[in-house]
């Protein structure tokens, strides 16, 4: 850790989950954790449960810092607070550039049980970016899908498939269409395979630009 991190109250910090950026603010600092404000993007708040592995970005004045760690607890303290272990790594931060395209697709996905039963359905996913996609997934199957749960998805790409494990990290409800929204963080993907989705969403960028379409 840089020696000259020190946590500190009303300090901003925020929650980096599926390419999208929730903030937050210390408000309790202690000897093992840091207490936040539950973390928000544009209204939408970051459902946070203890075990949870999040990334964090740490305002410093003018420098980001990043690290890794887990949600200890949560508790009320006037206001509702997420308490995170204080990280015993930090490191300078540079903020990723992964775009967020359009991608509807009818895709393949298993929630990946405790007994290791693989049982492959359909869903379509909305949009994808380097480090995560969006899914509709019929609300008929709806008592398989947890917050926190994970996946095997299939992306068919030409003649090819990309295999993928996600953790499902928002859910919404779309009730005119029956459908549960769920944001995917991709997790323990490897490098062959990070490219070639962002070969996948450069490709979509030029059709966009082909097209004259302009991408989220």
């Amino acid at each position: 850790m840089p020696s000259n991190i020190e946590f500190e109250v009303n300090s901003r910090i925020e929650i980096e989950m599926e390419d999208e950026y929730y903030k937050s603010n210390i408000q309790d600092v202690g000897n093992d954790c840091i207490g936040i404000s539950i973390p928000v993007n544009n209204g939408t708040y970051l459902p946070l449960h203890k075990g949870d592995k999040i990334k964090c970005i740490y305002f410093d004045n003018n420098q980001m810092y990043t690290f890794n760690t887990v949600v200890v607890s949560r508790k009320i303290d006037r206001i509702f607070i997420v308490v995170i272990k204080k990280p015993t790594e930090v490191r300078e931060y540079q903020r990723r550039n992964f775009v967020r395209v359009p991608f509807t697709k009818e895709i393949l996905y298993s929630v990946i049980t405790d007994d290791n039963q693989i049982n492959f359905l359909n869903a379509t996913s909305l949009n994808i970016s380097g480090g995560g996609m969006k899914l509709a997934i019929d609300d008929k199957f709806g008592h398989k899908i947890t917050y926190g749960c994970e996946l095997i998805i299939i992306i068919p790409v030409d003649d090819k498939n990309i295999t993928l494990k996600g953790k499902i990290v928002r859910i919404s409800n779309n009730k005119e269409n029956k459908k549960l929204i769920c944001g995917i963080s991709f997790v323990d993907v490897d490098k062959n395979t990070r490219e070639k989705i962002i070969e996948l969403v450069f490709e979509i960028m030029r059709e966009q630009i082909r097209k004259g379409v302009k991408g989220e």
